[in-house]
This record gives C-alpha cells, structure tokens and sequence, in this order.
C-alpha cells in the first residue's frame, strides 16, 4: 500500500473509533448496539478505500519496443572500404554486381519511403527502362546506376561519388 493510503486508513480508523466512543457514551449500557450501527461505519470505511483504491487504478499503456538506429560500425566501414578498393582494381562486372548493387538497393528503399510503394514494385519500376527514369524524374541517376560502368578505375570511383551524391540529394 502507498502511504496516502495508510494515512487515509489510519484517518479514517480514528474518526471511526471516536464515533464508537461517542456512541458508547451516548447510549445507555443497558441497551447493546445493533449490528447495523457497528457495522455502518465499517461500510463506510470500506467504500472510502475502494474509492481511494479506483482513483490510483490505471491501466498499463502498451509498451514499444524500441528501435534502436543502426550504428555504422567501424567493422562496416572497413569493410565497405575493402569493397571500394577491391572494386576499382576489380573487373567492371564486379564494380556493376557489388557496389552498384548496393546503391540501387538504397535507391529502391529512399524511393520506396518517399513514394510510398513497395520495395518489390519499385525494384520491378527501376529495373525497367522506361518506367525508372519516369519514377525517379532524373534521367542522370538512373543512367549512373543502370547504363554500363566505365572500366576504368579512378573513372568507377568519381562515378560512385557522383552516384552516392545523386542519391543522397535525390527526392520524390
């Protein structure tokens, strides 16, 4: 119990013991009290904590989870790292399926946040030729992470700036 509400008891108790006394003293010993008035003040002893008791009552709010954001670890950048470095030495068919397959896959999550649609039905839009450009109404974006990779490697690596700009920037 809180202590309001012990407070409020022992309150209650004592006015309820000074009506017995009152009582005893009033009336005669020769006539014995009824069990209502004993039993009176009982009830309303009773009522006044179940009244107490019902204002504290509430009703436990659904919890959240919470979501904690992603951290970028130093694990991942190293890594991500080690994938820059191995893609400007790499073949271009690694450079297209590795790291430009990130960065459509970030561009398919921003669109579908910002558009609203599905992640599959955004994939399936940008794959297409005439309506990726149409959805994301930036031709340039869509011929850097779509058209062929130049094979150079300092060339793969300003087009990865250029693309990772466009798609930061990039808004519906």
């Amino acid at each position: 119990m809180k202590q309001s509400t012990l407070k409020l008891l022992a309150v209650v108790s004592s006015i309820y013991l000074l009506l017995i006394i009152l009582f005893r003293s009033i009336i005669p010993e020769t006539v014995s009290p009824t069990i209502s008035l004993l039993a009176l003040p009982l009830i309303l002893l009773a009522l006044v904590l179940a009244v107490d008791l019902s204002d504290r009552a509430t009703l436990p709010s659904a919890t959240q989870p919470r979501k904690a954001p992603r951290r970028l670890r130093a694990r991942d950048v190293e890594f991500l790292t080690r994938q820059v470095e191995v893609a400007a030495k790499a073949s271009p068919a690694y450079f297209d399926t590795i790291l430009r397959g990130r960065l459509r896959d970030l561009l398919v999550e921003k669109v579908s946040l910002e558009t609203g649609m599905e992640k599959e039905a955004v994939k399936r839009a940008l794959a297409d030729a005439n309506q990726g450009p149409r959805l994301l109404k930036d031709l340039e974006i869509y011929k850097l992470l779509y058209y062929s990779p130049p094979r150079g490697a300092e060339a793969r690596l300003q087009l990865l700036r250029q693309i990772i700009d466009r798609v930061e920037g990039w808004k519906a």
